[in-house]
């Protein structure tokens, strides 16, 4: 017997998340580089698949409007 469900919606601000706990779920095959990104605002380096800091934070700032 197998049984799918589908992902939570989480709890709190996505923009919170820690963003090398992002960089893990992208690893594992959870999220994509591009969800990580549109959902965390958490950059991650294609080529070296680990977290852009500075693109990081400068991306949540903008979506925090500062």
């Amino acid at each position: 017997m197998t049984i799918e469900a589908p992902g939570g919606g989480g709890y709190g601000d996505p923009l919170e998340r820690d963003p090398e706990m992002v960089e893990t779920d992208v690893a594992d095959g959870y999220v994509t580089i591009e969800a990580a990104k549109g959902e965390y605002g958490v950059v991650i380096d294609p080529a070296t698949g680990r977290v852009d800091r500075g693109a990081t934070e400068a991306l949540r700032a903008s979506r925090r409007g500062r």
